[in-house]
């Protein structure tokens, strides 16, 4: 009788394998629940950062009344306090529209609400993150406030022009300012297919080639480096218009235009064969020598005149637009 009560070897390891079992199964069901919710909370998150992304967006494209409108409800919802950028962009958004005369008149304390704005956006944690991040944005508006501050001290409103100077040189006497491209638009969307004219083209066009000089990165899409159809795609998408993220796909998408009847902000093709490597962006005037802005991997963005290049004039393949 004691040797049927005596644990043998084998009941000794079933036993550890048992209690491993349910060890591990603990351990798994557990981790399972965190990575459940934090699933759950990233969702959350991400849903929110759509929002504040779409203010980025409507921001590029000069819709300032809707960047104002909706940065404005951010700010009331305590599920955006984490983000510094509502703040950021309705004190941006502000300063936009107070070149307006007829909404500057209107909104007497505007510029007050716009520096003050920009210093809570300056109190956030990471501050210094976001300023990295909007490094050319910022350097746009830059140079927007010295027009504005000269414009409001023209028309006698000194106060609020030296509120805008004192602003500028206490937040971005480091940066260094860009040519500033942004219109309030506010109006008709090209991707709708509306104001597609030579006045439109040239707009695309200036802004294309404000780019010029920023540097060559692969896969880069953004003004901290471009690749040949980031660059493109980063500037139709100011414009309202979302194109494919590769060359080829581009040139499926465009609506092709003979090479010789190619217009303003139309896009050209290159590469070998069949295959297409490289697209860039018509600067030119139709009837004059086919020139483009775009992504170099030796130089990043330049202007090349292709009618006069021994490189890009044989691997020119076609060229398409976006626009009507």
């Amino acid at each position: 009788m004691a040797d049927k009560l005596t644990p043998t070897c084998e009941h000794l390891v079933h036993f550890i394998v048992v209690k491993a079992r349910d060890r591990i199964y603990f351990c798994f069901m557990r981790w399972m629940l965190v990575i459940f919710s934090v699933l759950i909370f990233e969702g959350s998150v991400l849903s929110q950062d759509k929002k504040i992304d779409q203010l980025e967006v409507l921001y590029d494209q000069g819709y300032y009344h809707k960047v104002y409108r909706k940065s404005r409800k951010l700010l009331a919802d305590p599920a955006y306090d984490y983000s510094g950028l509502p703040s950021y962009y309705l004190s941006l958004s502000i300063f936009r529209l107070a070149g307006d005369p007829k909404w500057y008149k209107r909104h007497k304390n505007c510029i007050e609400e716009a520096v003050e704005s920009y210093r809570q956006f300056s109190e956030h944690p990471s501050y210094a993150d976001y300023l990295n991040a909007h490094y050319y944005e910022i350097s746009s508006i830059k140079t927007y406030l010295d027009k504005l501050g000269r414009n409001l001290k023209d028309q006698a409103y000194s106060k609020d022009a030296d509120m805008v100077f004192d602003f500028s040189f206490k937040y971005f006497k480091e940066i260094k300012g860009k040519p500033d491209t942004h219109e309030n638009l506010d109006a008709p969307d090209l991707a709708n297919g509306q104001s597609s004219g030579d006045a439109y083209r040239d707009k695309i066009v200036v802004y294309a080639k404000s780019l010029v000089g920023i540097k060559y990165v692969w896969a880069g899409a953004d003004e901290s480096g471009f690749d040949c159809s980031g660059f493109t795609s980063y500037v139709l998408k100011k414009f309202g218009i979302i194109v494919s993220r590769t060359a080829s796909g581009q040139m499926e998408e465009a609506k092709k235009v003979k090479i010789e009847n190619a217009q303003k902000a139309d896009l050209v093709f290159f590469g070998s064969d069949a295959k297409i490597t490289h697209v860039g962006m018509v600067v030119s005037n139709k009837g004059e020598e086919l020139t483009m802005v775009h992504a170099s991997t030796s130089k990043g963005v330049i202007v090349t005149n292709i009618e006069q290049s021994t490189y890009w004039k044989p691997k020119l393949k076609g060229a398409g637009t976006y626009l009507e």
